[in-house]
């Protein structure tokens, strides 16, 4: 095995991806979404309302295991690729042999390394409901999965921590890092974040910089990055979602799986969803919180009251 021959195994519902690449007024052949659904095989195409271009397509169709459809960019760069290619979407994809036998070889097809965002953050116990928002805002909007080192939903070719952050950050569709501080050190940023983010910029990944308490940028290095502050997880999921939106002609693609509960199917690959726990919400220690503005609030309210205590004292002249 060569030094850089990484390979990523993500477990999930959705064991393989396939493009659909259809035609600008072809429509989308749902029986055979619903077909590959039920397989495990996750639908993923173009983003829609958006000029084709051909350097995105690329970079969705990279991604995947196999293509299916008439789109001819998409089959020419599935023939680059190496990768298994389905010209026509069948009038009965469930008996189909052409089909079943394109399905069995994109299953038995591994990608070394599928599409993903990497998370650079807080891996304790106390900030998994924020990690949640942050992989459900990712997952739904970019139609990606999101990983972090100990995440238990990925296995790796690789036993050491520091070797797999570095080729995960390498080989990352993007990085959401979040920067806020914790108990274990809420007087300082973390160095191993600061590192790990001039990885990700060392190898020109798209960074989202996140922080619950509002303060100064912390790295020098990194001043040209906007920072985006939020105060509780289900602001935080949409505040990411947000994100990907604005960028998503670099960073997202089309899952239709998502798209087949809307007509009362229920899919095998769902779209995922983040209901926020207020139990469950993180309070970093320098984070201001109602109970932590009272006093200054109270005092403010006495000034207040005493002021107007003498402008009704104060004789009129």
């Amino acid at each position: 095995m060569s030094p850089e021959e990484f390979k990523v195994e993500i477990f999930g519902p959705a064991k393989a991806d396939v493009y659909l690449g259809l035609s600008v007024d072809a429509a989308v052949p749902w029986d055979l979404v619903k077909q590959l659904d039920k397989a495990g095989i996750r639908v993923v195409g173009d983003l829609p309302a958006m000029e084709p271009d051909e350097d995105r397509i690329h970079r969705i169709v990279s991604g995947c295991s196999g293509v299916i459809g008439d789109e001819a960019v998409a089959l020419r760069i599935s023939r680059v690729l190496g990768i298994p290619s389905f010209g026509c979407p069948p009038a009965n994809p469930a008996v189909d042999p052409d089909l079943i036998s394109f399905c069995s070889a994109v299953l038995k097809r591994t990608n070394r390394v599928p599409p993903y965002a990497f998370l650079v953050g807080r891996l304790e116990r106390d900030f998994a409901h924020a990690r949640e928002a942050i992989s459900a805002a990712v997952e739904s909007e970019a139609g990606i999965p999101c990983l972090w080192v100990d995440d238990g939903r990925h296995r790796t070719n690789r036993e050491s921590v520091r070797e797999v952050t570095r080729l995960l950050l390498k080989h990352a569709a993007f990085v959401v890092a979040e920067l806020t501080l914790g108990v274990e050190s809420p007087d300082r940023e973390n160095p191993s974040r600061a590192h790990e983010i001039g990885m990700a910029m060392a190898q020109d990944r798209r960074v989202m910089l996140l922080s619950q308490e509002p303060r100064r940028y912390p790295y020098f290095s990194i001043i040209d990055l906007q920072m985006t502050f939020w105060a509780t997880e289900d602001e935080l999921e949409r505040q990411v979602r947000e994100w990907i939106y604005a960028s998503r002609e670099s960073v997202a693609r089309r899952v239709f799986n998502y798209e087949l509960a809307a007509s009362g199917d229920d899919p095998t690959i769902v779209k995922p969803s983040f209901v926020f726990d207020p139990k469950r919400r993180y309070i970093g220690p320098r984070t201001r919180t109602p109970s932590r503005v009272r006093v200054p609030i109270m005092v403010l309210s006495v000034v207040a009251l005493f002021l107007i205590a003498l402008l009704f004292l104060i004789p009129v002249r």
